[in-house]
């Protein structure tokens, strides 16, 4: 008996697709795995919400991401890719299986993910037929951006007033591209002013027309000319210099721009008569150093002060002031202990002896630091520490008798143009700034602060600082000289925490440290006496006393006083205090002048 088959479907052709499986939205920009403040390529993806449809040997599809890149591991939100990608926030990943038929856990993909489509419509007897046509099913599996360095692109124009919005729009049929030269590496930054652009590359600056065109007369003068062109002539500016890989550290103030190029460890202004390396003036060997240091280099302008303010962030800690206001200072346990000695992970110059501590936040009141050796504190009674505990120390007092040198891994200074010149160290440390409205604002954290503004001077972010000046005496530099008494002319109270002459094989000879008039006054019977600087006339005078008790090249340092050497360091500090020695960090301080007596040294 034969076999009859009711065929329901017939002439039909199947549309084969790749199975998608899912998709996700990436919530961050991966960033260089050795400075996550960088973006860069990285295994690591975070997503913007977890997906149980993602699991292992996915393969992966998206802008940015290469061929043959597969899912390696997802906990939650956090995806491992198997290779390096550099993938930018906001983009959406599609996730598929690496083979046509679908298998595993994601078998079920496969009846959403085959189409078949008929050949007649309806599917019935002699229906009229669909041929394939045109059909756009053609994928790219390696599409990606094509990023061009060195070039620009412009859409059409926005007005706000008329309504027009033609910025998704760019013609191919026009001349919408404008490269500069690709020797000179990457463009970092655009600026538009007036009807000019400012082009600034890793390595070059140019200065491009806008809107207008330069023709040149026989004479080889150039005449500027209205044109059709967005961005026409581009004129690079005299020099071999440009803004790195740093667009953040460019400022601007009137005609006026500020940038830095790290390469050539130079700090740089545009103005009128062109490329000034303003990092040489007086700081040459400092921008030397630093600049090499650093892993964030950022630009202000503070309109209230009419400054450039540059802040570098270092690799390593560097000094921030000498000064002998004492601050507190937080280290973490090496190792769980219980008794008289405390191991802290790394040596902390800034932990002095009789300092109280707090451990995760809580006061200790039975036990101090008695002393300290590299980074093993001795304790003045037993303590119980676990490994990674916090520990706050807190000073008794907070200015102190000896020279302290805490260290920092940021450097902030200020340049003005009236003295052309590096004026100052600060000592806040911004995550960025801006000015508005003639006041200057910076964030740190998530907080924004308002400078000039608190009442409380030398006060950061709710930190205070002494005000601090370094002085170098170098008069007649080929003199051995005979530093006997030193005069300021300022507020009261300026004290002198270091001075010294320095002096070969690193010996150097020191003075005593020189109390200010206030901090220093002290009554006798023979009325009030001055322990350091004595006020006379509006200007104070103290005398020179050398500190050495030891022989230094041969000269015994108790057969004189004063401080020998053909130069002299002096760091002078402000301790603003009350007329009764109360603390007023409300008070400001100024200093006019700095002045030594000196005579030939006899030795």
């Amino acid at each position: 008996m034969a076999l009859t088959l009711k065929i329901k479907y017939f002439n039909t052709f199947v549309l084969r697709e790749e199975p998608t499986i899912t998709s996700s939205i990436v919530t961050s920009p991966t960033v260089d795995p050795n400075d996550n403040t960088v973006i860069g390529a990285n295994t690591n993806v975070v997503l913007t919400s977890g997906n149980n449809s993602i699991v292992q040997d996915l393969v992966v599809h998206g802008p940015g991401i290469t061929e043959n890149v597969t899912v390696s591991s997802i906990s939650g939100v956090n995806l491992v890719l198997s290779s390096a990608q550099k993938i930018e926030k906001g983009v959406t990943l599609t996730f598929s299986s690496p083979t046509p038929y679908p298998t595993g856990n994601n078998v079920q993909a496969a009846d959403k993910e085959w189409h078949i489509e008929e050949s007649r419509i309806k599917g019935g007897f002699n229906e009229k037929t669909v041929d394939f046509g045109a059909k756009a099913f053609i994928v790219d599996k390696n599409y990606s951006r094509n990023h061009r360095a060195n070039a620009m692109i412009y859409s059409g124009i926005f007005n706000s007033r008329t309504g027009i919005n033609n910025t998704n729009q760019f013609s191919i049929s026009e001349n919408i591209t404008k490269a500069v030269d690709s020797a000179y590496g990457s463009i970092q930054k655009l600026h538009a002013e007036d009807t000019n652009l400012l082009v600034l590359q890793e390595n070059k600056v140019h200065n491009a027309l806008i809107d207008k065109d330069a023709i040149f007369t026989a004479e080889g003068g150039n005449i500027s000319t209205a044109a059709k062109v967005v961005i026409g002539q581009i004129t690079p500016y005299l020099g071999e210099f440009g803004i790195g890989k740093n667009p953040e550290s460019f400022a601007v103030y009137g005609f006026r721009k500020y940038f830095v190029d790290k390469d050539r460890s130079a700090v740089l202004r545009l103005s009128r008569d062109g490329i000034t390396e303003i990092s040489s003036y007086g700081m040459k060997s400092f921008f030397r150093e630093h600049l090499q240091l650093s892993n964030r280099i950022q630009g202000m302008y503070d309109l209230h002060s009419k400054s450039y303010i540059l802040n570098l962030g270092l690799e390593k800690p560097k000094v921030q002031n000498e000064q002998s206001y004492i601050n507190n200072t937080t280290a973490l346990a090496a190792e769980s202990s219980s008794g008289f000695y405390l191991k802290i992970k790394s040596a902390n110059s800034m932990i002095l002896p009789e300092m109280n501590f707090k451990i995760n936040g809580v006061l200790n009141l039975q036990s101090s630091v008695k002393s300290i050796q590299g980074s093993t504190i001795t304790l003045s009674a037993p303590a119980v520490f676990v490994e990674g505990d916090r520990i706050e120390f807190i000073p008794r007092r907070e200015f102190g008798i000896d020279l302290l040198k805490p260290v920092s891994k940021y450097k902030t200074l200020s340049f003005d143009d009236k003295v052309n010149g590096w004026t100052s160290f600060l000592t806040y440390n911004p995550n960025f700034g801006g000015s508005v409205a003639s006041n200057f604002y910076t964030w740190n954290g998530a907080n924004l602060y308002k400078h000039h503004s608190n009442l409380d001077k030398n006060t950061f972010y709710g930190v205070f600082q002494p005000s601090t000046v370094k002085i170098v005496s170098n008069q007649n530099p080929s003199l051995v000289k005979h530093y006997k008494t030193v005069n300021y002319e300022g507020t009261n109270n300026w004290k002198i925490i270091s001075l010294k002459s320095p002096a070969e094989d690193e010996q150097n000879y020191n003075a005593y440290p020189i109390p200010g008039n206030i901090t220093g006054r002290y009554s006798d019977f023979d009325g009030v006496k001055f322990a350091g600087f004595t006020p006379l006339e509006k200007k104070y005078y103290a005398n020179v006393v050398i500190k050495d008790t030891q022989s230094i090249t041969g000269i015994s340092s108790l057969t004189t006083t004063g401080v020998k050497g053909f130069f002299a360091e002096t760091v002078l500090e402000h301790e603003p205090v009350n007329n009764n020695k109360t603390t007023n960090k409300k008070k400001h301080a100024e200093l006019f002048s700095v002045g030594f007596n000196y005579e030939q040294s006899l030795y």
